[in-house]
């Protein structure tokens, strides 16, 4: 939120866009193009996805919860800084392959893989949009009662991958 307060909304969507192309649709074709891989190697190593994927979700919940007691946390927003983050985090490598499973639109990958980072694109700089605001508006106020929130809605999603996987190995639950 820090860098959203000393950054101008220009500058904002200026690194934004440019991370979005020179880094997040590489990320999102690399991991989606070794999903597939790895999913005509073995079918079943895609079920595992799921579970990995829910796993890391639901850690992140964790974590989120946990950050609303974070005071003073802040980086430089720059496309390099995010560039260098996305290609670092093993959050990143291991959550994008449980949504593309989720978001099965075609029944093939490497066009689903194109379909999640083109329909996440307004929803992405909507959020860049929303961060830039919040910052503005000075949201440490409200960081503790979103972090309920945002932990509830990725535990949410956690089941969903649970269930999916589950579902996937056979196992259907009612």
């Amino acid at each position: 939120m820090d860098a959203a307060r000393t950054t101008s909304f220009f500058d904002l969507y200026r690194n934004y866009t440019i991370y979005v192309v020179v880094s997040w649709l590489p990320i999102n074709m690399l991991v989606g193009f070794a999903v597939g891989t790895v999913g005509k190697l073995n079918e079943g190593l895609y079920t595992v996805l799921y579970f990995i994927g829910a796993f890391v979700i639901f850690w992140l919940a964790y974590k989120v919860l946990k950050s609303a007691s974070s005071r003073g946390v802040g980086f430089q927003f720059s496309w390099q800084t995010m560039v260098l983050v996305s290609w670092t985090n093993p959050k990143v490598w291991l959550t994008l392959p449980a949504g593309y499973l989720a978001a099965n639109f075609t029944g093939n990958l490497i066009l689903d893989v194109f379909l999640f980072f083109v329909v996440g694109l307004p929803f992405f700089f909507a959020g860049v949009y929303l961060w830039g605001m919040i910052g503005r508006q000075g949201a440490k106020i409200a960081k503790g009662k979103l972090a309920w929130f945002n932990a509830f809605l990725l535990a949410g999603f956690g089941c969903y991958l649970l269930y999916q996987g589950l579902w996937a190995m056979g196992l259907r639950v009612s």
